[in-house]
């Protein structure tokens, strides 16, 4: 019994000794799960980009295929993008086209109403003036037939209702006769005076009358015209407005083709210029070289002429010295040397002799500074033909032009810009040589023609139809001109005019 007791004593500490222990070991998780609770909160806020972060990692290729599905949609965002760059500096550069045009048509518009308004006040004082008169003349003429009246009347009353010989032959004496006769023809001298008075006072009215009612039709038709160019001119303005709206609107590409556009007319006056002086360069080479080999020629005679007279004065001594014999018979030498060199210099004088020596000489090829162009051309200011064969509307003025409403945008043309029909080709202004065939950015083909101080720039030639060297004349075509990007109907040249490295307005130059 002892030891079935022990054994449950035992026993039963064992259980209580375990329970205790597990207890302890329940107490102590609880106690570390207070500690720990708030610190895996602090944590989960930072732990969710790492979660946010590894699903967009989970979108970078994992494959081939989604690596080169991802290239492909990159290269076609980058060709959208490109496109609509390009679409944006069309329609910028489109846009700056016609409000160029339109510029040009405010201005002549505004001319037109100004040469109404002064045509308008010219025919105002016209017609005051006209009235004035004949409300003058019509006075006068009124006293003029009055008088006339007067007149008859008083001859009436003085003749008694008498035929004029019965008046002379009721006379009292011959005397009385005479001065009936006299004051007759004096009066009827003075009546036709008087008529001839009058029917030209009323020729002048009725002219008067006729150039008083041109002249308010042309008033009329001067109001009507000008209230029209006025109307013309308020959709001009809101066309202007609507086309810088427009570029407003497109402010950053408007700049970059601005920049754009400066740079490349930098680079062709740079190309022009550096040409210019090239040729001035060579120009002054030739003419110095001209000018050693003329002191060269100048010196070889003179040198030669005093060998010759050396070689004469010898001679003269050794005759002197020499028999007579001897003296005759160098004498005869000498005549049959005279004889021989007079009959060679004949020959060499005759037509025949100039025809060979001109086939034996090399033909030299005449320059410019040759030929006086540059006179002519300075005489042809304003009277040159326009530089294509087709219209020729201008869209961007000569020098630093400014946009309306647009102060900060600005560009300066070192030409002009003009547009043509499709088709058209770009053509020589005047006589010269071409000088520099050139392709640029911007430009594409350029023609470069000299015509001896001056010099005259053509761009945009899509197709040209010259080579340096050749020789042009006014109207020669020098190629076909470039269609714009955005419309097929349309080409376009760009166009300069130079005095020696000075730019000039080519509109002060084209009739």
């Amino acid at each position: 019994m002892k030891w079935l007791l022990l054994l449950f004593i035992s026993l039963s500490m064992v259980q209580e000794s375990s329970f205790l222990r597990t207890a302890d070991h329940l107490y102590h998780i609880s106690q570390q799960k207070k500690k720990t609770t708030p610190a895996k909160k602090r944590k989960t806020t930072p732990t969710k980009s790492p979660a946010k972060t590894s699903a967009v990692k989970t979108s970078t290729p994992k494959t081939s295929s989604e690596a080169k599905q991802k290239q492909a949609q990159t290269q076609k965002e980058i060709k959208l993008t490109e496109a609509q760059i390009r679409e944006n500096e069309v329609k910028v550069s489109k846009s700056l086209a016609e409000l160029g045009k339109i510029d040009l048509q405010i201005d002549k518009t505004t001319s037109q109403i100004k040469e109404l308004n002064a045509s308008l006040i010219s025919l105002n004082s016209k017609i005051s003036s006209l009235e004035t008169g004949i409300k003058s003349n019509e006075t006068e003429l009124a006293r003029l037939r009055e008088e006339y009246l007067k007149a008859v009347k008083k001859m009436r009353v003085t003749k008694k209702n008498k035929s004029t010989l019965v008046f002379i032959f009721s006379s009292k004496n011959l005397n009385q006769a005479m001065r009936r006769m006299r004051y007759l023809r004096e009066f009827a001298d003075w009546r036709e005076r008087k008529t001839d008075e009058i029917n030209k006072k009323i020729s002048f009215l009725e002219k008067q009358k006729i150039d008083l009612a041109s002249a308010r039709d042309e008033q009329t038709t001067a109001l009507s015209l000008r209230k029209a160019s006025q109307a013309k001119l308020e959709v001009q303005h809101k066309q202007q407005e609507a086309l810088v709206a427009e570029l407003k609107q497109n402010g950053q590409a408007l700049q970059s083709h601005l920049k754009k556009k400066q740079a490349e007319a930098r680079e062709l006056g740079n190309m022009v210029s550096q040409l210019i002086a090239e040729e001035q360069r060579k120009a002054a080479e030739e003419a110095r070289k001209k000018a050693e080999e003329e002191a060269k020629r100048k010196k070889a005679a003179e040198e030669e002429a005093k060998r010759l007279a050396l070689a004469s004065e010898e001679e003269k001594k050794i005759s002197q010295n020499q028999p007579s014999k001897e003296n005759k018979a160098v004498k005869k030498s000498e005549a049959k040397k005279s004889e021989k060199s007079k009959s060679s210099t004949e020959k060499s004088k005759s037509p025949n002799v100039y025809a060979d020596a001109r086939k034996r000489a090399p033909r030299s090829k005449s320059t410019h500074q040759d030929i006086p162009e540059a006179t002519n051309f300075t005489a042809m200011r304003g009277k040159l033909p326009v530089p294509t064969t087709g219209s020729f509307t201008v869209t961007s003025r000569f020098g630093r032009q400014h946009l309306p409403d647009l102060p900060d945008v600005e560009f300066d043309n070192p030409g002009i810009d003009a547009e043509s029909d499709a088709g058209a080709s770009a053509r020589a202004v005047f006589q010269g040589t071409v000088s520099g065939v050139y392709l640029l950015p911007g430009y594409n083909t350029v023609v470069i023609v000299n015509h001896g101080n001056y010099y005259t720039v053509y761009g945009n030639i899509d197709a040209p139809a010259v080579k340096n060297g050749d020789q042009v004349e006014a109207g020669t075509t020098l190629g076909r001109l470039a269609l714009y990007d955005d419309d097929a109907s349309r080409s376009a040249i760009h166009f300069e005019v130079w005095k020696n490295r000075e730019k000039l307005n080519p509109q002060d130059w084209l009739r």
